[in-house]
């Protein structure tokens, strides 16, 4: 009973505080800054009056930015170096993972770009720059084209069939272009 009502609180909790800003689940200390970007690229051919606008345009993967740190105190010394590790690994899987922000959850991201600085008075403290971008996910299906009996001009519409070996004719001896 104790552990249902725990998971109650900490989900309500969840809820009303926020999970707390993570990059694929890595929680940084702190953050200090997010940009991020929603762009739609609109193609430079004219378009006719009347047609659909949405035929020209089309969204492009979302963009986010995060200026982040972590830092040994308050944890273990190499901590720092354990987050870099983290995240360069978080990159190399190449699996989607989940942003989230002060403002927004991304879901299907990717790490793009992972820019590390270091000074002698942060060595023991990681300070990153993480450049994020969106996978578009989409779903395929295959459809059947039904049989040839079935279609108007099956000839030019239908499935490929093996026709066998064919000779080939010379255009003298009725073929195309005979006279």
């Amino acid at each position: 009973m104790v552990d249902i009502v725990e998971a109650v609180v900490g989900t309500v909790s969840q809820i009303l505080i926020g999970s707390g800003r993570s990059i694929g689940g890595i929680k940084p200390d702190i953050v200090v800054e997010e940009t991020s970007r929603d762009s739609l690229f609109i193609t430079n051919h004219p378009v006719e009056k009347g047609a659909a606008i949405s035929d020209h345009a089309f969204k492009m993967p979302v963009e986010c930015e995060m200026r982040c740190g972590w830092s040994d105190s308050g944890h273990f010394q190499g901590y720092s170096r354990a987050i870099n590790a983290a995240l360069i690994a978080l990159q190399a899987q190449r699996q989607p993972f989940t942003v989230v922000t002060g403002k927004r959850t991304y879901r299907n991201m990717l790490l793009a770009g992972v820019e590390v600085s270091t000074s002698a008075g942060s060595e023991y403290a990681l300070l990153v720059r993480c450049l994020l971008r969106e996978v578009i996910i989409v779903g395929t299906s295959t459809v059947s084209a039904g049989s040839a009996g079935t279609q108007a001009d099956a000839a030019r519409t239908g499935g490929t069939t093996s026709g066998g070996q064919r000779q080939a004719i010379p255009s003298g001896a009725g073929g195309i272009g005979s006279a």
